[in-house]
């Protein structure tokens, strides 16, 4: 599974507790109730008013001008294992895991968010996947289809 970025939006004011978690892309996967429940005023302004954040920009916005939030923001799992188990190509595990050490975290991020469409990708050309190491050297998430 992919790794997400978790918002925690906790009321200053009010016992309800929200969370948000965002596709490494910053588009919305899931919103979730985790304590309390929405009154009608907060159903009006988070649904109604249109302030519902299903872009990982808005919540951040939030953090700066909501007061009466606090928001605690959870960091994606980038580490080798994760893109190890999403690219699901288990060959030369000790080279990919050495070149994964020396991306950036901009290029750890990319290159996680690329396999899903890699794979569609070659599925559609009816190609076979490249190894691990290969995909991490080539940077094939640079690649345009």
């Amino acid at each position: 599974m992919e790794p997400l970025t978790t918002y925690t939006v906790q009321g200053k004011n009010t016992p309800v507790v929200w969370q948000f978690k965002y596709h490494l892309n910053g588009v919305l996967q899931c919103f979730e109730i985790l304590e309390g429940s929405l009154n009608p005023k907060q159903v009006n302004w988070l649904f109604v008013q249109g302030h519902f954040p299903y872009k990982e920009a808005q919540i951040k916005g939030w953090i700066k001008v909501i007061k009466n939030f606090k928001i605690t923001v959870g960091e994606p799992d980038l580490s080798f294992d994760t893109f190890w188990n999403l690219y699901d190509e288990k060959q030369k595990k000790i080279k990919a895991k050495e070149l994964w050490s020396k991306l950036s975290k901009a290029d750890q991020i990319q290159a996680v968010t690329y396999i899903r469409r890699y794979n569609n990708l070659l599925k559609y050309k009816n190609q076979a996947k490249a190894l691990p190491d290969t995909y991490l050297r080539q940077k094939r998430w640079l690649d345009e289809a």
